[in-house]
């Protein structure tokens, strides 16, 4: 059996990126003035001090180690999509919570022709002008929090 190295391309995301990415991520949310402790992170994930202190540490240290998968979503669960979307940054990607609560189907309906009109208004001389750039951005922020809520249902089911 060959190992993800055996081809002679390059990986997309290399391994000290990767190891970065999750650095800098957490550096934003743990330590000294910052959101949680080492210690209260580990209580709300379940990981072990000493392997999230491990896992702070620049990757040419000779006590820095990965994280396992597991430990990874767990740290994704606890401290959510905007940790999640640091992380994931690297690779052009972004991450979202799910909400619990099942949408209106009228209200959701409703509220995304709105939207579509918007951008079909905006559209209909084949330019996004720079005005209508700026109320686009909100109407696709929108859209995405619905959107949201969509894929929550399958969630729930």
């Amino acid at each position: 059996m060959t190992g993800p190295e055996s081809v002679n391309f390059p990986m997309l995301v290399s391994r000290s990126a990767a190891n970065d990415a999750l650095r800098n991520a957490l550096r934003l949310y743990v330590g000294r003035g910052r959101h949680y402790s080492v210690k209260q992170l580990s209580n709300g994930t379940g990981i072990k001090d000493r392997v999230i202190e491990a896992a702070m540490l620049p990757a040419d240290d000779p006590d820095h180690r990965r994280l396992q998968p597991e430990a990874m979503f767990s740290l994704f669960t606890f401290l959510g999509a905007d940790f999640t979307s640091q992380v994931l940054a690297i690779a052009g990607l972004g991450a979202f919570d799910l909400p619990t609560n099942e949408p209106d189907p009228g209200a959701l309906a409703i509220a995304n022709t709105d939207d579509n009109a918007c951008i079909v208004r905006a559209a209909m001389d084949g330019v996004f002008d720079d005005d209508e750039r700026k109320n686009l951005r909100t109407v696709g922020v929108r859209m995405v929090a619905r959107g949201t809520q969509l894929a929550g249902l399958v969630r729930a089911a």
